[in-house]
């Protein structure tokens, strides 16, 4: 009895870890139209971004682009304490985008709001003691602003909009279409700098990670109930009647299968072959986009991209808590068996 017990412990602690990395997979998908351009060097401004897109010929085509730049340990100076060492991040274009689901209070500051600015909560608890600082004023290597609102992260950092003429070394492409291609985002990099990001982050390519590693803990025990069902028809007497029965549980076992994949596997067109006997297309995308990661982490990521890191990271941990739980449950299963 105490055994049983144990074992529907350890199943319910494997669902409320799965339970988790959907949490934190549902905070990806959100991210999933994502794509950051990391430049070394000043490529262009808010101006030339704004010359940009006027001049687009199909400019509702065209994904919400972000501009932005960091300066580092800039002096930020509250009117309760002495002033502290932060990053500043300056930003042309959507602050929403930017910092993508990670507002924990107050609002993003409004467009041409020169005076408003958004801060970490780490900052806001250094310079206030609380996080519940919007209206207050700061002062940013000199300059005055008001507080808009706070973003969830650990980092120490404040957010204001970029001025028309400062020059950025970023670029955020949102599309709306969360399977865009990345080789799409790509090339529109290239019409705006006139070259290639030096480090290049795939917010789908992440996210259908993410999707992938949590779908696991469900069909592992899938797999193992389809078999256990299906041995249960040698059962039927009846040559004709087990025949259907097994061929219309096969149809129904294939039906969901397809449509379990169709979920799974939601990638864009850049991540599978053309033709399905390209047998070392999958190790060259796999060689291709770990030189890829591994160029992008020379930089320091955005608040959102280090944020969907981090959740992926997460998602590994429940999802292996989770089909271990599944794994030592089956297991406790089939002991129990042999030993009747």
């Amino acid at each position: 009895m105490k055994k049983t017990w144990i074992r529907i412990g350890i199943l319910f602690l494997g669902m409320g870890l799965w339970c988790l990395s959907l949490s934190f997979l549902r905070e990806m998908e959100m991210q999933a139209g994502t794509f950051n351009g990391y430049y070394t060097t000043s490529v262009f401004t808010p101006a030339d971004l704004q010359r940009f897109e006027e001049q687009a010929e199909h400019p509702e085509s065209l994904p919400k682009i972000t501009g932005w730049v960091k300066d580092e340990k800039q002096p930020i100076k509250g009117e309760v304490r002495e002033s502290v060492m932060g990053n500043v991040w300056k930003i042309a274009g959507s602050m929403e985008s930017f910092f993508q689901g990670q507002l924990s209070g107050g609002s993003y500051p409004w467009e041409e709001d020169e005076e408003g600015c958004m801060v970490s909560e780490s900052l806001a608890e250094k310079l206030f003691g609380t996080q519940e600082v919007q209206g207050n004023q700061i002062e940013i290597a000199g300059e005055k602003y008001y507080i808009r609102g706070c973003i969830k992260s650990k980092e120490t950092f404040a957010a204001v909009l970029a001025g028309k003429e400062e020059p950025m070394q970023g670029l955020l492409l949102e599309y709306s279409d969360k399977r865009e291609a990345a080789s799409t985002a790509q090339d529109l990099f290239t019409q705006m700098t006139g070259r290639e990001p030096d480090g290049f982050w795939e917010g789908n390519l992440y996210s259908a990670l993410a999707r992938i590693l949590a779908a696991l803990p469900i069909w592992i025990p899938a797999l193992v109930f389809v078999k256990k069902a299906y041995g249960q028809t040698n059962r039927i007497s009846v040559y004709s009647l087990r025949i259907s029965v097994k061929l219309f549980a096969a149809a129904i076992v294939c039906g969901l299968v397809a449509f379990g994949f169709w979920i799974t596997l939601k990638f864009s067109a850049d991540y599978l072959p053309a033709m399905w006997s390209e047998l070392d297309f999958f190790p060259e995308l796999i060689a291709k986009k770990q030189k890829a990661f591994q160029e992008v982490c020379q930089f320091a990521l955005c608040p959102a991209d280090e944020r969907m890191l981090m959740n992926l990271k997460k998602i590994v941990w429940a999802v292996f808590g989770s089909v271990l739980a599944e794994a030592i449950f089956l297991a406790g299963d089939k002991t129990k068996k042999e030993d009747a």
